[in-house]
């Protein structure tokens, strides 16, 4: 399952990677619209993908056995993989942005069965561990995935390496998830609704109406609509503010994916058989100073004049460079260690036949906000405000959050906020 996992993260972002620094340097050109319009709209694909098809995959993930369902959704996975690296060697950037549309599909049925077989697999006082462990596999291959769509694309046979990579890692991925110990259905007896739209406020209305689990799932919610907005904020912050080519897209990406698999390693260490929700707020906190720290260091950096853009070696020979670095991966292992104690509360405390659904439901609300976090780059441009003005805003309502999280401490009853989970 972890190997599967972190192969199909690795394909996913590389894919979306080599996309994004294809159509914003243009060496494709998007159909249509401008290729800078473009970028936020093929960042907002994969969780479109994802809101759309979750209501259906989370009843399928809790009908049918979670080994079955893996290698299914792991094959259809190696199939869409082809259809890219057919869109890759050939430039057709349809072809791309169709294969990550569904490629977020294929996501939507993959991670409720993951995430919800994940109890059936795990003690509760193991599951903070459990989700670090999966976390820091899913962000190092994150980091992968995306250093290598951002340097492999724009080498002189960058598509024909890409899609070959892609082809692999997939292949790798499906054969993994064919040893994956069997687990029985939670609701075996459930009658599948097809209609999506109609299930959609079914599955959210099991997961409010779920002892504590409605703020934990909004504060996962929050987390990947930020996530988003710096994912595709990034290129356009380094072409834009620090004058960078693709290489500097690939390197800061890979500190923000780094940064997220330090923190949830960081997670699992404080956590120590306790729900780790007491650090949560205080990771909320440090990633909003984080993030401020980023605007206002970024100010200290001029665009070449002349036009050109800077390699990663030389916009890191100034210490400024560094500095920047420092607090961007500060931010990310910051936000992991917020994110993975609410992501294990869900699982603990989501009711045993309907937790696959509920775990879909997050999907959806994490799908919303990542949405949203992609769009928001879109609509930046209508007005004054640049991509690096985006991380300011972002660091405010962080530090909202944090406060927010610890006046709710201070209220709530230690029952509910299941702090220590031995005998649980």
């Amino acid at each position: 399952m972890w190997t599967a996992l972190s192969l199909g993260a690795f394909t996913d972002n590389m894919l979306k990677q080599a996309l994004s620094v294809a159509l914003i340097y243009s060496l494709i050109t998007a159909p249509l619209i401008s290729n800078d319009s473009a970028l936020p709209i093929v960042g907002a694909l994969f969780p479109i993908a994802m809101l759309i098809f979750s209501s259906i995959a989370g009843q399928l993930a809790d009908k049918y056995e979670t080994a079955m369902m893996f290698r299914r959704t792991k094959l259809i996975e190696l199939l869409l993989m082809i259809v890219a690296a057919v869109g890759f060697a050939s430039g057709n950037a349809l072809i791309l942005i169709l294969a990550l549309f569904l490629m977020g599909a294929q996501s939507a049925f993959f991670s409720p069965v993951r995430t919800g077989a994940m109890p059936k697999y795990f003690a509760p006082e193991e599951l903070v561990r459990a989700n670090a462990f999966c976390s820091g596999g899913l962000f190092v291959s994150v980091m992968l995935g995306i250093v290598a769509g951002g340097f492999l694309i724009i080498l002189p046979n960058g598509p024909q390496i890409v899609s070959a990579l892609l082809v692999v890692a997939a292949l790798g991925g499906w054969l993994a998830i064919r040893l994956a110990p069997p687990a029985a259905a939670n609701a075996s007896d459930l009658v599948i609704s097809w209609n999506g739209l109609a299930q959609t406020p079914k599955l959210l209305g099991y997961a409010f109406s779920a002892r504590g689990v409605s703020r934990p799932l909004l504060g996962i919610a929050w987390y990947w609509s930020t996530g988003a907005l710096v994912t595709v904020a990034v290129p356009f912050f380094v072409r834009d503010t620090l004058g960078g080519d693709g290489t500097v897209v690939a390197v800061m990406m890979g500190l923000f994916a780094i940064g997220a698999a330090l923190g949830a390693t960081m997670a699992s260490l404080l956590a120590k058989g306790r729900s780790g929700l007491g650090f949560a707020a205080a990771g909320a906190l440090t990633a909003g100073c984080m993030i401020v720290a980023v605007y206002f260091l970024s100010a200290g950096f001029t665009p070449p004049a002349d036009g050109s853009f800077l390699n990663a070696g030389a916009f890191f020979s100034t210490p400024q460079a560094y500095a920047l670095a420092g607090a961007f991966i500060l931010a990310s292992i910051s936000t992991s260690i917020f994110v993975v104690p609410l992501q294990a509360a869900v699982q603990r405390r989501a009711p045993a036949d309907r937790r696959a659904r509920i775990l879909a439901a997050s999907n959806m609300l994490n799908a919303a906000g990542a949405i949203i976090g992609s769009l928001l780059v879109l609509l930046a441009p209508k007005t004054s405000l640049e991509a690096v003005d985006l991380f300011l805003a972002i660091g405010f309502a962080q530090g909202l959050l944090a406060l927010y999280m610890v006046r709710r401490r201070q209220r709530v009853t230690d029952g509910l906020y299941d702090e220590m989970l031995h005998g649980v």
